[in-house]
C-alpha cells in the first residue's frame, strides 16, 4: 500500500479514536490498539465501506467488565427492544476482567468481536409476532416476541466462529504489515512493535482450533471463501444452505457438517471437563472430523475455482 495513502488513512483513523477515547473513555491500551484496528478493517474491507465501517466503531462501545469470566474473555452483544413499533439493537463489545489479558489475547479479543459486529448490522433483524431474530454474521439468536428473553442460538454459530476466527488472523495480519512502514507517532509504532516482537510470522488463533483445522481447505477454497465473505457482510444468508447442498450434491450436507463440528466442540469440553470415558469421546472426535472432512472435500471437488 502506497505510504502517502496508508498515513492519511492512519491519520483519519486515529482521530476517530481519539474522538472515541474521549467519549466512552477507554483506556490507553485499547485506544491505541484502535489506532491498528480500525484502518486494518478498513484495508481488508476496502476503502469504498470506510464510512460504514467508522460509524460501526463509532456506534459499538467496548464495555469493560471487572470481572473473570471462565468462559468468555469477550463477546459482542446485540440486545433487541421495541422502540415505536420497531425493533432496534443495542450493542457492545464486552470484555471480562481485561486486566490481566495479555496483549496479542487482547488485539484478537477486539478484532474478532468487531469482526462480529461489522459483519452483522446489514439486515440485522427479522421480527414476526412470535419471534425476534438477531444475526450474528451467519446465524441468529432467536427471542420471544413479547417478553424480549432469549431463546436460543442456532447451531450454524460454529460456521459464525470459524470464519470469524479465518477473517481475525487476517486482520491481524495486515496490522502486523504495518510494522514495515514508517510512523511518527509514537503510540502507534510502540504498538506495532509490541505485536511484531509477539509474532513469528503469520498469526495463529487458539480459538475453535480443532474445528478451524477440520475446514481450513474449505477455509482456503476461493469460491466458498468469497461467496460467504460477500453474502455475510451484506446480510443476505438464507440461501446459503441451499447453495452448499447444491455444490456438494448432498441433501442437508450444511446442516450436517455444522451438527458435526458442533459435536466435536461438545466432546472437546466434556474431555477439558474430564467427563466420561476419554477413549471413547477421542475415537467419536475421530470419527465426526472424517464425516465432516469428507464432506468439505466433495465440496471442494465440485467446485471449478479454487
Amino acid at each position: 500500500m502506497d505510504i502517502k495513502i496508508l498515513n492519511e488513512l492512519m491519520s483519519r483513523c486515529k482521530s476517530t479514536v481519539d474522538h472515541l477515547t474521549e467519549e466512552y473513555h477507554y483506556p490507553s491500551n485499547i485506544s491505541h490498539l484502535l489506532y491498528l484496528i480500525v484502518p486494518a478493517f478498513i484495508v481488508k474491507y476496502g476503502v469504498q465501506n470506510e464510512r460504514y465501517i467508522l460509524r460501526s466503531f463509532e456506534q459499538i462501545p467496548i464495555l469493560i467488565n471487572d470481572r473473570n469470566d471462565p468462559v468468555y474473555q469477550a463477546y459482542y452483544s446485540a440486545i433487541p427492544k421495541e422502540v415505536d413499533g420497531k425493533i432496534i439493537t443495542t450493542k457492545g463489545i464486552v470484555l471480562n476482567h481485561y486486566e490481566n489479558i495479555e496483549l496479542m489475547q487482547l488485539l484478537d479479543n477486539l478484532v474478532h468481536e468487531f469482526n462480529h459486529a461489522i459483519n452483522s448490522i446489514n439486515n440485522e433483524v427479522l421480527w414476526d409476532e412470535k419471534e425476534i431474530k438477531v444475526r450474528t454474521g451467519l446465524s441468529y439468536i432467536i427471542y420471544d416476541r413479547n417478553t424480549l428473553k432469549p431463546i436460543k442460538k442456532e447451531e450454524s454459530s460454529i460456521i459464525e466462529e470459524i470464519i470469524n476466527t479465518k477473517q481475525t488472523e487476517l486482520i491481524i495480519d495486515v496490522i502486523h504489515s504495518f510494522y514495515q512502514y514508517e510512523f511518527t507517532d509514537p503510540a502507534i509504532t510502540n504498538a506495532l512493535y509490541s505485536i511484531h516482537s509477539s509474532i513469528d510470522r503469520n498469526y495463529q488463533s487458539n480459538a475453535y482450533l480443532l474445528q478451524s483445522l477440520v475446514c481450513q481447505s474449505l477455509m482456503e477454497n476461493k469460491t466458498f471463501i468469497s461467496t460467504l465473505e460477500n453474502l455475510r457482510f451484506q446480510g443476505n444468508i438464507e440461501g446459503i444452505s441451499d447453495w452448499f447442498d447444491h455444490m456438494t450434491g448432498m441433501p442437508n450436507s450444511f446442516q450436517r457438517l455444522i451438527s458435526l463440528l458442533n459435536q466435536t466442540l461438545k466432546l472437546q469440553m466434556e474431555l477439558n471437563d474430564k467427563k466420561g470415558i476419554r477413549f471413547f469421546k477421542i475415537n467419536k472426535i475421530r470419527s465426526f472430523n472424517e464425516e465432516a472432512m469428507n464432506i468439505v472435500e466433495k465440496f471442494n471437488q465440485n467446485c471449478n475455482y479454487r
